[in-house]
């Protein structure tokens, strides 16, 4: 029983997040396959401006890389916050600042690289 407790004890990064990491892991290994497969098998032909805009505004890519996005920056500002907590940032006062710190360069993140994916489609 003490080792449940201790899995799912928030100081230790929480239940939620351990789960998220898994999942966007598997998530990130898709869309990474599928990105490739669109951009390099599917879609072949000469690399310009114009030919990406192209695929992405066919729908499929840029659903594809908004997804891959999305879980790359989770996956990898969740995977620093476990890492800093391992290392003992003890406080809860200072783990929450940290988490909104992180929540908010996640978010600066996805709109700045869906705004420069949606570049491309417009």
């Amino acid at each position: 029983m003490a080792f449940e407790t201790e899995t799912l004890d928030r100081s230790r990064g929480g239940m939620w997040p351990w789960l998220g990491q898994r999942v966007t892991a598997v998530l990130v290994i898709v869309t990474i396959m599928v990105h490739l497969l669109l951009t390099h098998y599917i879609a072949i032909g000469e690399l310009s401006f114009d030919n990406i805009g192209a695929r992405l505004a066919g729908g499929a890519v840029l659903v594809n890389d908004m997804v891959l996005l999305v879980a790359v920056v989770y996956h990898a500002l969740n995977g620093l916050r476990m890492v800093v907590l391992d290392w003992g940032l003890s406080s809860s006062g200072g783990r929450r600042v940290f988490a909104v710190v992180l929540w908010l360069v996640g978010i600066v993140a996805v709109v700045y690289g869906i705004w420069a994916l949606w570049v491309w489609v417009s």
